[in-house]
């Protein structure tokens, strides 16, 4: 069951008891997958996600911190909300947390790898990282509207008779949509992905892996150990059967090779003697 080491290595015990190496985990996602956690951590973080200019609203920014908790009655009194807007921006609050959370199970699952059937298919096919780009994309539709409606309401309170009212996205939108983009990346790195079958995977099973001595564990070593005392034990039966042959056959002599081809031989002549005789009674007669 053990062979020679390859080079800089120790060779791993083959066969059922053999583990595969780890093939489920994907670097490639898990980078995408964590700029998308910070994007979306950081967006909810940051209060700018809407920028007004020329309303009478005093503030220059709003974003879903405002509404996370009791609404400042300042706001509905200085026309910079109404209740349909503060709805939709709680909207988009709950659906950035969602998109936290399944991008931080795509997370797990691109790094740990598990072997579960059900998580394997979840990962291969990146269904997590799919949700949180249709979150990403919901939360981009609900702040598009909620700017049409701050839009709609500065416009009716205008600062000045002739303001330019205007409202842009700002900094935690943007974020949003690179979160939505690492995720395509990610959705992209495990689709893409080569994957072996199941007649591979239960081939790789049965192979003998080369492992660096580093990176041996202590259960290896001990099968290491376990085996060189199976073969001590061995050597040491072979040993003393050996010993045992030989003192059971002292004291008998060996026939040698041969005295056991004259003795066939005395035997056949013996047999042509035995055969001539009567012929040669019958022409005496």
């Amino acid at each position: 069951m053990y062979g020679p080491a390859g080079p800089g290595g120790r060779r791993r015990r083959g066969g059922g008891g053999a583990r595969p190496k780890q093939t489920e985990r994907s670097l490639a996602s898990a980078l995408p997958g964590a700029l998308s956690i910070t994007a979306l951590c950081t967006a909810l973080a940051e209060p700018a996600w809407l920028r007004l200019h020329g309303g009478v609203c005093p503030r220059q920014e709003l974003g879903v911190s405002d509404v996370l908790g009791p609404v400042s009655e300042a706001l509905l009194e200085d026309y910079c909300m109404n209740p349909q807007t503060i709805l939709l921006l709680r909207v988009i609050a709950a659906f950035c947390f969602l998109g936290i959370i399944c991008s931080l199970s795509a997370f797990l699952l691109d790094v740990f790898g598990p072997k579960h059937p059900a998580l394997k298919i979840t990962r291969r096919y990146a269904f997590a990282h799919i949700l949180t780009v249709l979150q990403c994309a919901t939360v981009i539709g609900f702040c598009y509207w909620a700017s049409e409606l701050i839009l709609a309401l500065q416009q009716q309170h205008k600062k000045y008779h002739g303001s330019l009212v205007y409202v842009t996205f700002a900094v935690s939108f943007y974020l949003v949509a690179g979160a939505g983009g690492a995720s395509i990346l990610a959705t992209a790195a495990n689709l893409l992905r080569h994957y072996p079958t199941e007649e591979e995977e239960q081939a790789d099973v049965g192979q003998v892996e080369y492992v660096e001595g580093d990176e041996l564990e202590e259960s290896d070593l001990s099968d290491f150990e376990e085996m060189d005392k199976v073969r001590a034990d061995g050597k040491e039966e072979e040993m003393e059967t050996e010993v045992a042959g030989r003192r059971s056959s002292k004291g008998k002599t060996p026939v040698k090779g041969g005295a056991r081809f004259k003795r066939s031989f005395v035997e056949i002549e013996y047999e042509r003697e035995t055969e001539s005789e009567p012929a040669a009674k019958a022409r005496s007669t």
